[in-house]
């Protein structure tokens, strides 16, 4: 049972770690285009993705005091590397 948590905590962090670099690279995106409408479109697709995770992890019997430290984990440190890298 503990190793299989252990692979649940592994993969929360991957998938944590892949989104950050997608939202990441969409912004970086945005800036060089300078595209109104993609704005828009890549917001609502990432709050769609992290929607599902979030239903994905409630399905796989992750705590939701859990969930909501890696939430609030993802937002400081993709609003920390976006600030200085753009």
């Amino acid at each position: 049972m503990k190793e299989n948590m252990l692979a649940l905590y592994f993969n929360m962090i991957l998938g944590t770690i892949g989104t950050i670099l997608v939202a990441l690279t969409a912004l970086g995106y945005l800036v060089k285009t300078n595209d109104g409408n993609g704005y828009i479109i890549i917001f609502l697709g990432f709050i769609f993705t992290i929607s599902y995770i979030n239903f994905l992890e409630k399905r796989a019997g992750v705590s939701k005091k859990l969930t909501w430290i890696r939430a609030i984990v993802s937002i400081v440190i993709f609003a920390s590397i976006s600030y200085f890298y753009f």
